[in-house]
């Protein structure tokens, strides 16, 4: 097939102010369309916020701009051999597509590109990764320059991401499992303008559609055609390693060949992994969920406790033994040193150590104790309505305050909440970006009913939620040609008062 065949299966356009990209054919082909489709913006993040990232890894470690960089080329590197080949293939045909555009984009960029948020999970928190240490050991905290001397290092607040789902009587109406999460990070350069909703129909694997930004397979989950949904929360682990696939390998290896949480937990079990990371994927045909807690050493499973039909996960390990329902390998003591927790020799100990208002390191529990009460606030009613009202709030079940609109959080426990918000920091990045702010908030946020493809996504303001919703149908969108001037049938979109 020649190129220009290849690019007629695929589309980029804005459907009811959203960015779309439908992609469609071998991984070789979808990636050509990607990058051929969105040159342009894969060239400005390839030059302007890989950038930044090597800005906010030298503020984290301490290290000057170039030992940054070099660091976050030895990771990818170190992450390269364990690439699925459907994925070398998707992001040598990026490169490829880049190019023919136009533009000069190599395949290592690309590929260095697509670590991005591997090795931001990894520098997050006060322990670090050495980038010359490859082996799966314990990271450390002694970063040096590139002459050779310690450097104090910066601890930034802001929690990750958030999701949670429900089912059966727990959901009500008629008891189809809805899906809920958000994705939030820094808003670095030229990324909120650049936000965009992939819609991929591979030949061999399932229609499946996920957010991401141009030049990157994958980020943080997203639902398929069979009625699976994920998504990736930052779960930092003591055992971290860039020998491995990370979260926007295993977003794309599960919407495109996972049915069941079965299938699920068996991808993670037969591919190496690389940061830690908690992920929560649901069945929604089956009504079934689980979130799988990884490190470069384990894989842990927490099911629902008995009795309960939802389940939801934000930025802490709960593969706790004895604490809701779990039992097996205790995940938390390997979070022990990144989460700076005082006291984990008791299940109340460990959750006063979570508590702690002024630890700089622990990613906002409590989220996680704020969704079990909206979820029993909510019981048998369960609607969309109500879900993105869940992924809008602003309490902090710690302090019993609600956060103002555009009030940051004092700490990552003091008014951390599931919408998140947090102040800016300063970074010094090369030429051209130079000096900029940024700070966490929420990217997009996504409620969905996978088994009948509905979804409504905000995406389009930052917090996203602040935006609305917009519908879509993820099982129209991969039947249409052509989905220029598409319009959701009985699609209802919501706007959030705050």
């Amino acid at each position: 097939m020649n190129k220009s065949e290849i690019l007629r299966k695929a589309s980029f356009e804005e459907i009811k102010g959203i960015k779309v990209l439908r992609l469609k054919g071998k991984p070789y082909e979808m990636g050509y369309q990607h990058g051929y489709l969105l040159a342009d913006k894969t060239d400005l993040m390839i030059n302007r916020t890989l950038l930044a990232t090597a800005a906010y890894v030298a503020a984290q470690t301490g290290s000057d701009l170039d030992k940054a960089e070099k660091t976050l080329w030895m990771g990818q590197k170190a992450a390269e051999p364990f690439l699925p080949q459907e994925f070398k293939e998707e992001m040598r045909g990026i490169a490829d597509g880049v190019k023919d555009a136009g533009i000069e984009v190599t395949l290592e960029q690309i590929l260095l590109w697509n670590t991005n948020y591997d090795q931001w999970c990894i520098y997050c928190h006060p322990d670090y990764w050495q980038g010359d240490n490859q082996n799966d050991n314990q990271i450390t905290n002694k970063i040096e320059n590139s002459e050779g001397s310690q450097q104090n290092v910066i601890t930034l607040a802001g929690g990750g991401c958030s999701s949670f789902c429900a089912w059966g009587e727990w959901a009500g109406g008629d008891g189809k499992l809805i899906f809920g999460k958000n994705e939030d990070n820094f808003n670095m350069p030229k990324q909120l303008a650049n936000r965009i909703l992939v819609v991929a129909s591979p030949d061999d694997g399932i229609g499946h559609a996920f957010l991401t930004y141009p030049g990157m397979i994958g980020l943080d989950g997203g639902i398929n055609a069979d009625g699976f949904a994920m998504m990736t929360q930052l779960n930092s682990m003591q055992y971290e390693s860039m020998k491995g696939c990370g979260i926007a390998i295993f977003t794309r290896l599960l919407l495109t060949h996972a049915r069941t949480v079965e299938d699920a937990i068996r991808i993670f079990q037969n591919y190496p992994r690389c940061a830690g990371i908690a992920y929560h994927v649901a069945d929604a045909k089956a009504k079934k969920a689980v979130v799988v807690e990884t490190s470069s050493r384990n894989v842990c499973c927490r099911y629902p406790m008995p009795g309960v039909e939802a389940l939801w996960q934000t930025n802490h390990s709960n593969c706790y033994p004895g604490w809701m329902g779990y039992s097996g390998y205790n995940m938390v003591a390997d979070q022990v040193p990144v989460n700076q927790l005082k006291d984990i020799s008791t299940i109340e100990n460990w959750q006063n150590s979570l508590k702690e208002p002024y630890n700089f390191y622990v990613q906002a529990p409590s989220r996680f104790e704020r969704y079990q009460e909206l979820i029993h606030e909510y019981y048998g009613n369960i609607t969309v309505e109500n879900a993105i009202k869940i992924l809008s709030d602003c309490y902090d079940p710690y302090t019993r305050l609600t956060r103002d609109k555009f009030f940051p959080s004092w700490t990552n426990n003091i008014l951390c909440t599931i919408c998140a918000l947090y102040p800016d920091f300063s970074y010094e990045a090369k030429e051209p970006v130079g000096p900029f702010k940024a700070h966490i908030a929420n990217m997009w946020s996504l409620v969905a009913y996978p088994e009948t493809g509905d979804f409504w996504l905000a995406i389009n303001d930052f917090p996203a939620q602040y935006g609305g919703y917009v519908h879509l149908n993820l099982k129209e969108l991969l039947r249409l040609e052509n989905s220029a001037g598409y319009q959701c049938k009985n699609g209802q979109n919501f706007e959030i008062e705050h």
